[in-house]
C-alpha cells in the first residue's frame, strides 16, 4: 500500500506500476475509486470481468459477486490495483481474502483508515507500506518551469518575479500535481518568456 497526501502522484504511480506489471500476468485489474464511494455489484463486477472470470450473473448482489471474486482467484497469480481508497470499508467490499502464490495486490490511499479494515489486518503479515516523498527543491522547480513553457536555465527578468517564483514553489511543497497546476496557470504566450510586466499575473496566482 502506499498512503501520502493528495497531488504526492499516488494515481500516476499506481498506473505506471499497473502498465508496466500487467503482461506479466493472465489476470490483472485496475479499479479507479471515487472519493467515499460506496462498493457495490458494479464495482465487484468490474473486478470480475478484467481478472477474465465468467459464468457469473451481472446484477447479483455485491456479496455473491464477492465469493465469485474468491473462488475464481484462490489458485491464480493475479494483478489487483485499487486506487484512491477513501474508508476502510471499501476493501472489505471490493477485494477477495486470498490469492494464488504470486499474486500482488497494489493499493493508493490518501488516508489512514484502510489499516482497520479486515480485509487489512487478514493480509497485514503479507503488505508493505511505502511512501512517496515530496520531490527535491531541483526536481519542484524543473516540474514547475516545465508547466509554464519556461526553460530550465531561464533567468528571471526581475528580483520581484524570482521572489514569487519561490513564494509559489514553497506553498506547492514539494507536490507534483500542485506543481503542474500553478505552473500551467501561468504558462506563458510570450516566446520570448517572462517579462517584468508579468509580475501582476503571478502576483494574481500566488494570492
Amino acid at each position: 500500500p502506499c498512503i501520502c497526501t493528495g497531488g504526492c502522484g499516488k494515481t500516476t504511480l499506481a498506473k505506471l506500476l499497473f502498465n508496466r506489471l500487467a503482461p506479466q500476468f493472465q489476470h490483472s485489474a485496475l479499479i479507479e475509486l471515487q472519493h467515499d464511494e460506496r462498493i457495490g455489484s458494479q464495482q465487484v463486477t468490474s473486478l470480475l470481468k478484467q481478472l477474465g472470470a465468467e459464468g457469473f450473473r451481472e446484477g447479483s448482489p455485491a456479496g455473491i459477486l464477492l465469493q465469485k471474486a474468491q473462488d475464481y482467484v484462490r489458485d491464480k497469480a493475479v494483478l489487483i490495483v485499487v486506487d484512491n481508497v477513501w474508508t476502510p470499508n471499501q476493501l472489505d467490499e471490493l477485494l477477495p481474502r486470498s490469492f494464488g502464490q504470486g499474486s500482488r495486490i497494489i493499493i493508493t490511499s490518501r488516508c489512514s483508515g484502510p489499516p482497520h479494515s479486515e480485509w487489512w489486518q487478514k493480509m497485514n503479515r503479507q503488505l508493505k507500506q511505502c511512501a512517496i516523498a515530496e520531490l527535491s527543491s531541483e526536481a519542484a522547480v524543473q516540474l514547475f518551469r516545465k508547466s509554464a513553457d519556461l526553460e530550465l536555465s531561464f533567468q528571471m527578468p526581475s528580483k520581484q518575479l524570482a521572489d514569487i517564483e519561490e513564494k509559489l514553489l514553497k506553498a506547492c511543497k514539494g507536490l507534483p500535481l500542485a506543481l503542474k497546476v500553478t505552473g500551467s496557470a501561468l504558462r506563458c504566450n510570450n516566446r520570448n518568456g517572462l517579462e517584468p510586466g508579468d509580475q501582476h499575473e503571478w502576483e494574481v496566482i500566488k494570492c
